[in-house]
């Protein structure tokens, strides 16, 4: 994660009628107040912002209980520290 990052904000979306679970990791450990779990009807958007400061590389999980049958969509964006 380059120093300038102040925090990435996330969202993810799914069909197909499973439940997810959503695990995120931020230089190397786990960042439990952004994790969480999600139905996937298609109808809502899970979403999380991490604060990051400078902590590494940032990444996301996502396990479905059921079938699987369905897809996914998630984003993000960073905010990064404005030039004076």
């Amino acid at each position: 994660m380059p120093e300038d990052v102040l925090s990435v904000s996330f969202a993810f979306t799914c069909t197909g009628g499973d439940e997810v679970a959503l695990a995120f990791r931020l230089g190397g450990k786990e960042v439990a107040s952004a994790a969480g779990t999600h139905v996937c009807d298609g109808s809502t958007i899970f979403q999380r912002s991490i604060e990051t400061a400078g902590a590494g590389s940032l990444g996301f999980s996502a396990v479905t209980t059921g079938a699987g049958s369905g897809g996914y969509a998630y984003g993000y964006y960073s905010e990064k520290k404005q030039l004076p």
